[in-house]
């Protein structure tokens, strides 16, 4: 006797962590169907609505947000409109039907002057409106349904997308030397790892013989560095393919001002979600050799 594969709708596919679940999806023998921003507009409640009840999915996983840390100061009304208020619809359809919804947020939403890493319960204080529009969308998550899981993570790098490692290796061919920010503290995380850890949660969550922990939990690689520290091992990496890397000089982030300000610490404590989940963590540069390997041989 077969027994039948959960279903997973994935939100937010063109994204470095929903592209990642999009491929990985079917090696944890679950259906997926997946979504880009084209395909289906978040922030429109009625067509999310009929997709969610037309596909009856086990569980929704919400990869969508917009994450332009910098434009968000400028453009505020559109971050919290991906950020907060498709999620306070989404979360209003799945408390409707009954289906979990797992909910990706930040390490923006604390303001990173903790000393230690960030538990899930600490005090929130966003800095900016890009933090302020996470923290609100997991706030409408809390308080529109009751089966949710909401995983904050930071520092995400793949093989697409924007991300600080794919500017690092064209940096690399295009400057002698670099200036790198060695204030700010975090773990930098692959999305292939959060896309596997996603799965493997939704997997769980649906199954009638666990009882699930609904709530927050954060997801990272193990062992915090710097962003200098990220550029020197990537640069490290980058050497053992005989490519010649620029000089990192460390300075502070008051020599490198952005729109918005970012959390010096970053780094999220992970023990709940291996306690709870079983979740595997691993060092964050194992998952950066992969990428670079990937990018330089494709």
């Amino acid at each position: 006797m077969r027994t039948e594969k959960q279903k997973i709708l994935i939100l937010g596919a063109n994204g470095q962590v929903g592209k990642e679940l999009s491929r990985r999806a079917g090696n944890f023998e679950v259906n997926a169907t997946v979504f880009t921003r084209t395909e289906l507009d978040i922030t429109d409640s009625q067509a999310v609505a009929r997709i969610l009840e037309n596909l009856r999915p086990n569980t929704v996983i919400n990869a969508a947000a917009y994450t332009a840390v910098d434009d968000a100061e400028n453009y505020p009304e559109v971050a919290y409109k991906v950020n907060r208020d498709a999620p306070e619809n989404l979360a209003k359809i799945c408390e409707k039907l009954s289906v979990p919804i797992i909910h990706i947020s930040t390490d923006y939403v604390f303001d990173g002057k903790k000393s230690g890493a960030y538990l899930e319960d600490d005090p929130v204080r966003p800095l900016g409106i890009y933090g302020r529009s996470k923290e609100a969308g997991e706030a409408v998550i809390r308080d529109n349904t009751e089966k949710y899981i909401i995983l904050r993570t930071s520092w995400v790098y793949a093989a697409h997308g924007n991300n600080f490692l794919r500017t690092m290796m064209r940096l690399a061919n295009e400057r002698t030397e670099l200036n790198i920010v060695d204030d700010q503290c975090g773990v930098p995380t692959c999305a292939v790892d959060i896309a596997d850890a996603l799965v493997l949660i939704a997997k769980q969550i649906t199954n009638n013989t666990l009882e699930p922990s609904w709530g927050t939990f954060h997801y990272t690689s193990k062992n915090p560095t710097t962003w200098r520290g990220f550029a020197e091992e990537i640069f490290k990496e980058l050497q053992t393919y005989n490519m010649s890397v620029p000089l990192v000089n460390g300075i502070p982030s008051s020599q490198y001002p952005t729109p918005a300000s970012r959390p010096l610490n970053s780094v999220l404590n992970c023990d709940k979600i291996e306690r709870v989940f079983s979740v595997p963590r691993r060092d964050w540069k194992e998952g950066m050799r992969e990428v670079v390997a990937q990018l330089l041989t494709n």
